[in-house]
């Protein structure tokens, strides 16, 4: 028994398809240290073309682990029809033995892996492709919810009434935003700033119509951003879409002469609002929010408070000499000056004009404007009063009109109060 050969193991077939490759396993033993020690050997055998001979190759490994990956990747390349398996070197093998193992949780084969990488770096053009997918997760972070625009601008719409937004101010934001949303019939997230650009110079409006569309646009993609419907990370299209050129039109205004003819026959509100617009330069919305109390009659100043603004930054705003003649029946009064809101201001535009008189667009803040600029000459001073730029001021109504314009219009004083000058000049004894 003790002669009697022991059986050999079978092989370990690693089979793909047809091709199949043995794995055989053998002890040898070394000398280490001066002690003579076992190790197990695993040979992984297969045979492919030497020129026109099939030749039997050999290959072994210290551990079962990488034998049977070699074995696995001859047995595939085999299978494939590459009958002449590339033969790697130790080297070679421990770096394609990491890139397997590294691509194993996510499940992505080596060749896939390389293609994507290459296809990446010739999109990255030398710069860090960690960088780029890092910016690219921060931008996605939270997908946003999808909004249907027509849906957004309602409830858009909504979150500004409940925020006190003016009449006029809401009544623009719907002309601009529900012909947006009937035009572009898509989640918010979906439309880009090249199509709104080609709407916008598609429905034929001047350029500062189109650049006030844009600016309500911009504000709604603001709104979306803020709600979850827009990445935050990233600027949205609309901040993207280019203003239109606009030079500047014609500035409308009156002559002294017409808005003292205008002043003269109206009722009281009307008296009040027309002589608030002329000597302030307040513009509409300002004056339709203004309270009593926010007119410093001891200081000679309008408060303009920011909640009230439209650019809401607090300003004050002078009362003219005239306009203390004009406000002053009214001093005491609490509350707003206007409890009638945009009634107010459509009944006094409406006399205007059904006095026959032209009334360009913001009337009576550019005649302000105008005849100011031409009184004191000094831009960044009638900027500050109106909140608006010294180089818009200077641009649009530099020598529009002249000293003497100026002191015609702010000379124009309640028929009541001139009567009274004519009479104190007339009864005065001669000296």
């Amino acid at each position: 028994m003790r002669n009697a050969k022991r059986p050999r193991r079978r092989p370990l077939v690693v089979q793909i398809g047809d091709a199949r490759t043995r794995i055989y396993r053998d002890s040898y033993y070394k000398m280490v240290r001066g002690r003579r020690r076992r190790y197990q050997r695993f040979t992984v055998a297969h045979y492919r073309l030497d020129g026109e001979k099939r030749k039997r190759f050999r290959q072994s490994f210290a551990s079962l682990e990488d034998a049977r990956f070699e074995a696995t990747r001859i047995a595939t390349a085999v299978a494939n029809g590459e009958g002449d398996v590339l033969k790697l070197k130790s080297g070679d093998r421990a770096t394609y033995l990491h890139a397997i193992n590294a691509l194993r949780p996510l499940k992505m084969p080596l060749h896939a892996a390389i293609d994507e990488y290459v296809e990446a770096r010739r999109h990255a053009a030398g710069g860090s492709l960690i960088a780029a997918a890092k910016e690219y997760a921060q931008r996605h972070a939270g997908e946003p919810v999808r909004k249907a625009i027509a849906e957004l601008v309602k409830e858009f719409i909504v979150a500004k009434e409940q925020d006190g937004m003016s009449v006029r101010y809401l009544r623009s934001l719907r002309s601009h935003l529900n012909r947006f949303g009937e035009h572009f019939q898509m989640n918010i997230g979906t439309v880009t700033a090249a199509q709104i650009e080609d709407w916008l110079r598609r429905i034929k409006r001047g350029p500062r119509t189109r650049n006030n569309i844009r600016l309500s646009v911009i504000t709604l993609f603001n709104f979306a951003k803020a709600r979850g419907y827009l990445s935050k990370a990233i600027p949205t299209e609309a901040e993207h879409i280019a203003k239109a050129n606009d030079r500047g039109g014609r500035i409308g205004t009156l002559q002294p002469e017409q808005l003292s003819r205008l002043l003269e026959g109206c009722s009281e509100e009307t008296k009040l609002f027309l002589a608030l617009a002329a000597f302030t330069g307040l513009r509409r919305c300002e004056l339709l929010r203004l309270h009593w109390e926010e007119v410093k009659f001891e200081r000679g100043k309008i408060e303009v408070g920011k909640d009230k603004a439209k650019t809401a930054t607090r300003r004050l705003a002078p009362i003219q000499p005239n306009l203390s003649q004009w406000l002053a029946p009214y001093r005491g009064r609490t509350g707003r000056v206007f409890p009638g809101g945009e009634d107010a201001a459509n009944r006094a535009i409406g006399y205007a004009k059904a006095a026959g008189l032209e009334w360009p667009n913001n009337a009576l803040r550019h005649s302000y404007a105008t005849y100011r600029l031409a009184q004191c000459q000094d831009p960044a001073r009638v900027a500050l009063e109106m909140g608006n730029s010294p180089q818009m001021l200077f641009r649009n109504y530099r020598e529009l009109a002249d000293e003497k314009d100026a002191a015609l219009w702010f000379s124009i004083i309640p028929p009541a109060a001139a009567a009274n000058v004519v009479q104190m000049r007339t009864g005065r004894s001669p000296r």
